[in-house]
């Protein structure tokens, strides 16, 4: 295929950039250098720092991307330079996420995140869900107005950081009501349950879950001092 003027092909730069749209639906913001590191790992064709600047930048001024692109911070669209939250947002973000590693499942997986609704593991919004239309916790019922709009609700709550009781002051204020003590338990168990098994932005994808597993293992497997030499 003919290269472009910035001698880089179409095809290449719009593989770099689903990348990129995947990479920020995972993680939130993300470096170049680490997104670069994401790429490389997936495809054989390597491509460098510079050239996915290139072509990044390039398709964000001509098409209708799926992320923002300032400085060496690739994010996502809701992360936009010109808003005068964005240094703290993405500062924030950027502090939780160091020292962890990214998740980086099979390729066919991490490509599904180039659909920003894409959420997995989905069986603790499932089990939450099915718990409040069988309990019918709120008068509203499944759809988008309804439990189905909680849910997405819930994910991005989670996603901004707050705590399993700001997350049950949000179903409070949306009239969730429960009969007796009990009820309200095990709703609260569920909602912990969500909370630990999101794949968060400030985890680098990984869940709660997983990032105390992974913190346990390297804790309890240190890596090697070197003997000193005699």
């Amino acid at each position: 295929m003919a290269g472009t003027k910035s001698g880089i092909s179409r095809e290449r730069k719009e593989l770099i950039s689903q990348y990129a749209t995947a990479a920020v639906s995972l993680y939130g913001v993300i470096s170049t250098e680490e997104f670069v590191a994401v790429f490389n790992h997936y495809e054989e064709a390597h491509t460098t720092v510079e050239e996915a600047m290139l072509a990044l930048v390039h398709l964000a001024r001509t098409d209708d991307v799926g992320y923002s692109v300032f400085g060496d911070i690739i994010s996502r669209p809701e992360f936009q330079p010109e808003s005068d939250d964005y240094e703290d947002s993405v500062e924030d973000i950027r502090r939780s996420q160091r020292g962890k590693p990214h998740y980086l499942p099979s390729k066919e997986e991490f490509l599904k995140y180039l659909d920003f609704g894409y959420r997995e593991p989905e069986e603790p919004y499932a089990e939450l869900k099915a718990y409040i239309l069988k309990h019918k916790l709120n008068s509203r019922r499944e759809g988008l107005s309804g439990v189905d709009g909680n849910m997405l609700d819930l994910h991005a709550i989670i996603q901004s950081g707050v705590s399993v009781k700001h997350e049950l002051d949000y179903f409070q204020n949306a009239r969730y009501r429960f009969k007796d003590l009990r009820e309200a338990q095990e709703f609260l168990n569920l909602v912990t349950n969500v909370h630990n098994h999101t794949r968060m932005f400030r985890n680098n994808g990984f869940t709660p879950y997983e990032i105390i597993e992974i913190q346990n293992r390297t804790r309890w497997n240190p890596t090697p001092k070197k003997l000193p030499k005699r």
